[in-house]
């Protein structure tokens, strides 16, 4: 429902599903294996997710294309395969509707000592999803404002299927200097073309 610019349409072209809202999965069979999930904010390569609980902070990483996105993961159980497709989403809590999106098939392997649990290959962001929050062009505040974050696995090769949500804050992974502020006015509501040129 946002008017992505041309730096965004990079994200079309990769094995993703990104920038739009596509329908729910469907069940590939009469027989669909529920899966446990378990949202994660991606930190960065080669390292841990950060399992996420209602109220926390989730980042927001620049893009190599431009704008900023949030990097998402989860850990799963009950999975009989290890390639699935990840759906994460982001939704206004007020109202449930889905404002962004992005979903793309990703390899899943065993969490170190946690067998039964699976996550995303963590050596590579390409691995997680990367939801296009910012430019914002709505109206409605992301920073620091409380979001509803749904994750959704759909087992490639086998029945399996799970969701979760969870309430999060988007924030600037940034902590401080030029690109916490470009980060901060990218993510601004309202935003138009060139209102973050001036920003240092």
């Amino acid at each position: 429902m946002r008017p992505w610019p041309l730096l965004f349409l990079p994200c079309l072209l990769v094995a993703a599903t990104a920038c739009k809202s596509e329908p729910e999965p469907e069940p590939k069979s009469d027989v669909v294996v529920p899966l446990d999930v378990l949202p994660g904010d991606f930190m960065g390569e080669n390292q841990p997710l950060k399992m996420l609980s209602t109220g926390d902070a989730i980042q927001l990483v620049a893009a190599p294309q431009g704008g900023h996105v949030i990097h998402v993961g989860a850990r799963v159980r009950g999975l009989g395969s290890d390639t699935v497709n990840i759906r994460s989403r982001l939704r206004d809590p007020a109202t449930s509707a889905i404002e962004m999106e992005e979903a793309r098939d990703v390899v899943m392997r065993p969490v170190p000592g946690q067998p039964e649990w699976m996550e995303p290959d963590l050596r590579s962001v390409s691995q997680v999803t990367h939801i296009p929050a910012c430019p914002n062009y709505d109206d409605a505040v992301l920073l620091g404002a409380p979001w509803t974050l749904e994750v959704i696995i759909d087992e490639i090769e086998g029945p399996g299927l799970g969701t979760a949500r969870v309430d999060v804050k988007p924030a600037c992974a940034q902590a401080e200097g030029t690109a916490q502020a470009r980060c901060e006015c990218e993510c601004e509501p309202k935003y138009v073309l060139g209102k973050c040129a001036a920003t240092p």
